[in-house]
């Protein structure tokens, strides 16, 4: 039985239409009709998501469920969010990092 993961992810919710992202993981996002949609559908994709970051060498476990997930931002979504793409920007994406990070 292996550790569970904790996942931090943001939330932009629009009208019709929510997307959840992995906060340190960029382009790991979904969409849903509302946030348990789109945290189940990250959740679904993350085996997808793995065989694509196996590629770069870097160490990545997907989480076995949604139950993983710790929505750690959530924002007021737009036309784009409605349309099908995740229009906004998270303010923790204005964050510093160190070199480190940067360079991961």
């Amino acid at each position: 039985m292996r550790m569970a993961q904790t996942v931090q992810v943001y939330v932009e919710a629009g009208n019709r239409r929510v997307f959840a992202g992995a906060v340190e993981w960029p382009g790991w996002c979904r969409s849903g009709r509302d946030e348990d949609g789109a945290i189940e559908a990250l959740a679904a994709y993350a085996p997808r998501y793995a065989a694509v970051v196996a590629a770069t060498g870097l160490m990545f476990e997907p989480p076995d469920d949604a139950a993983a997930f710790s929505v750690v931002e959530r924002i007021e979504g737009n036309a784009t969010t409605d349309f099908g793409a995740p229009g906004r920007i998270m303010p923790i994406d204005h964050a510093d990092v160190d070199s480190a990070e940067a360079e991961r």
